[in-house]
């Protein structure tokens, strides 16, 4: 979607907003397309959603107040000059507006109902200088302390901006409390709305009672939003559904503009946020974020949110139940899986194996996996189709038919549904589970069932009255296992699990992330030398970056060597790996080289503990 020039006849008397916003040079309208990630063979690859041309906007955050619903003076900068004809329904009947008029209409109209003491407000649109306040709630809040240079970071320099901001989606929490206002005050927890999951299950969330108008709802450095494409709020990550309509009507609005337009907005970057859509039929899916990370790496992390959805639904159920009724509140089906939604949420920030798209093993001797293997290989079912053993979020090994894997998306989303319930533990389990990579339009049944304390066994089926049948093979499994001593190894093996830097022998390597290419399948040390949340943060930050700059569609980079004040990150991919890697500061080039060989060196020798290299088939 093209837009006008700054001297085009068709802006309004908000033209000088519009000249500083193509003035900028920071400022893009480009196409991005999403990063393919590697995955397990024979499965295809994560296939890239292009079906209409799409559009990039970035904006100057300064130039952006935001709009209180508590006075008429605020303003919104229009960041699109294309006029339109749009039915407000306030005075002065259908007017010639962009989409900024039509947003504040639809605020007002929906701030009017929901306040007693509101009065009726005419649409206007007004424009004035910006002065800096969060685009979420109005509340002053500092600028990006500094901007990346990708030109000249990938071949070297310094970056102290990440330093001067290092950024988590969770910084309220390491920050002392959510509960505290500013300054010490402390804020009244208002406990007058009740979610869906408060009503109607056991679970209940930790952020659900934070007030949207709220500055602790606003200070949460990533929101995810998913909603109809009706408007009707499905999930959001912080607050209660309930109260955010007037924004998700805000969201539906901006998506309806492009959508007028026979176009498809992709992302908005204004100041230090970035808004993410991703469309997918029915919903609409909506990061709003201020860390570092990419476009590419938001959407991703969409798709994992979208992903689970469809776990829980298929798509061919979704798409039946929004043919039948649009504005259908998809709360009602999706009640109970919040605590599915929230863990993941929290995992894809801080967790390699989202961002690399790979998994993670426990470490053990060959000869132990091989026996495991070999135990579940007993199995003599003909309806069981995958059988795993998990430990703590990573595999231990897997058993799968002979021309079929398990997508890595596929893992991570069994591994969300095992980790993120504590219900698994109490008993023998049952479930429909959809794996969207395998088939997004039907459910597979999954057994669960922890046979130790960390040690999950699942068995999935395609027959939904395989449990008593499958239920007899993992008794199968675990006296196979405690005849031959490898249940009372494995557990040693899961308790010993990890390992630190100081075990590699590398001098000045402090971390890495391994990932091989060929297994889909990562490995990285213990955080010993980083001992704060904040230094993990900061270096994962780092290691963040650096995967996008290196995966960047329009320069990819092989190589990619940076130094701040506090370390040297390298990353280096192959065809048969990825390497990311953090030394000290005043590593020189020669010997951070010899460094990396003798890591090579090292997990090449280590191989068959850390990774599957050949799964057991049947």
């Amino acid at each position: 979607m093209s837009l006008p020039s700054s001297r085009s006849p068709l802006l309004s008397p908000i033209s000088p907003i519009i000249e500083d916003f193509f003035s900028d040079s920071n400022t893009s309208v480009v196409i991005s397309e999403n990063q393919i990630s590697p995955t397990l063979k024979p499965r295809a690859t994560i296939s890239s959603l292009k079906s209409k041309p799409t559009t990039q906007l970035s904006l100057d955050h300064s130039s952006i107040p935001a709009y209180s619903p508590s006075s008429a003076g605020s303003s919104v900068k229009s960041f699109n000059a294309i006029s339109n004809k749009i039915e407000l329904g306030g005075v002065g009947g259908t007017k010639e507006v962009g989409v900024d008029g039509l947003l504040i209409g639809l605020m007002n109209r929906s701030n009017s109902s929901m306040s007693n003491n509101s009065e009726q407000h005419s649409q206007r649109l007004y424009a004035s200088a910006g002065n800096g306040k969060n685009i979420l709630n109005g509340q002053k809040s500092p600028l990006l302390s500094g901007h990346f240079d990708h030109d000249i970071i990938s071949e070297g320099g310094m970056l102290d901006p990440i330093e001067e901001c290092v950024d988590s989606d969770s910084s309220s929490e390491w920050n002392g409390g959510i509960n505290n206002g500013l300054n010490g005050h402390s804020r009244s927890r208002d406990t007058s709305v009740l979610s869906l999951d408060d009503q109607y299950s056991g679970y209940r969330r930790k952020f659900v009672h934070e007030d949207p108008q709220s500055l602790t709802w606003s200070r949460h450095r990533k929101h995810f939003f998913i909603l109809s494409s009706s408007g009707k709020p499905i999930y959001t990550r912080y607050g209660d559904e309930s109260r955010i309509s007037s924004y998700m009507g805000v969201v539906q609005a901006i998506v309806s503009f492009f959508a007028d337009a026979d176009d498809s907005i992709r992302c908005i970057n204004a100041g230090q946020h970035k808004f993410v859509f991703l469309l997918k039929g029915p919903l609409y899916l909506v990061a709003v974020s201020r860390t570092n990370e990419s476009e590419s790496q938001l959407r991703d992390q969409l798709n994992y949110l979208y992903n689970t959805i469809l776990s829980v639904l298929t798509s061919s159920q979704l798409t039946k139940i929004f043919d039948q009724r649009i504005n259908f509140d998809l709360r009602r089906l999706l009640g109970g899986t919040e605590i599915f939604l929230d863990n993941l949420s929290n995992c894809l920030s801080d967790d390699p194996g989202f961002m690399l798209g790979s998994i993670q093993c426990v470490r053990m001797p060959k000869e132990l996996r091989d026996k495991i293997g070999a135990s579940m290989q007993l199995v003599k079912s003909k309806d069981l189709l995958y059988a795993m053993m998990i430990a703590n979020n990573k595999l231990i090994t897997l058993l799968r038919p002979r021309k079929h894997s398990l997508h890595p998306a596929d893992l991570h989303l069994i591994f969300n549904m095992i980790n993120g319930s504590s219900t698994f533990r109490s008993a023998e389990s049952w479930t429909p589970i959809c794996l969207p990579k395998f088939n997004n339009k039907g459910f597979l049944h999954a057994y669960v069932c922890y046979i130790a304390s960390d040690i999950c066994l699942l068995l999935i089926s395609p027959d939904r009255d395989k449990f008593f049948e499958l239920s007899e093979a993992k008794r199968t499994i675990v006296e196979q296992l405690s005849s031959t001593n490898a249940l009372r190894d494995l557990e040693e093996s899961t308790q010993a699990d990890g390992y630190s830097i100081a075990d590699v022998g590398i001098p000045g390597l402090r971390h890495f992330i391994y990932k091989s290419k060929t297994h889909v399948q990562y490995t990285s040390p213990a955080f010993t030398k980083f001992n704060t949340p904040r230094e993990r943060r900061k270096l994962f930050k780092l290691y963040r970056y650096t995967h996008d700059r290196m995966h960047s569609r329009i320069r990819p980079l092989r190589v990619h060597y940076c130094v701040s004040s506090t370390e040297t990150i390298l990353g280096w991919i192959t065809a048969s790996f990825e390497l990311y890697a953090a030394f000290g500061p005043l590593v020189p080039k020669s010997a951070l080289i010899a460094s990396v060989n003798g890591l090579l060196r090292w997990i090449k020798k280590e191989e068959s503990t850390f990774f599957i290299l050949h799964s057991p088939v049947f």
